[in-house]
């Protein structure tokens, strides 16, 4: 498994905001400020490569080893603790939300799946 420092992707702030922009809106918040990672944990605008929060975030690759890694179409907002993949690339969701809070819903050593496969190819 591959799990990339939340660091080691600098990029201008406004390739951030349009990374930003992939998140998840979901209704009832204002999405400039709250988004959903493709785990469904929330994750909040200001905490940017804030690992000391629960609504931290990071900006991680949806496929690690592609050519155009740090290109805006491979690149995505997650919770940061939501960066390891899989050999295959698919992403172990360790966190995602209950309510308005994140949890950590690991069962069995086994990570749930991705809720929203749709923003995992964005």
């Amino acid at each position: 498994m591959q799990k990339p420092g939340p660091n080691d992707i600098q990029l201008p702030q406004d390739m951030v905001w349009d990374i930003w922009a992939k998140g998840e809106i979901f209704a009832g918040n204002d999405p400039v400020l709250w988004r959903r990672d493709v785990c469904g944990a929330w994750i909040f605008r200001s905490h940017y490569q804030r690992i000391d929060s629960e609504y931290g975030w990071v900006i991680d690759r949806i496929n690690p080893l592609s050519d155009d890694v740090d290109t805006i179409s491979n690149l995505r907002p997650v919770q940061w603790e939501n960066t390891v993949h899989r050999d295959d690339g698919t992403i172990e969701c360790h966190v995602t939300s209950t309510g308005i809070h994140n949890d950590k819903p690991i069962e069995n050593d086994t990570p749930i799946e991705p809720l929203n496969t749709y923003l995992t190819n964005l």
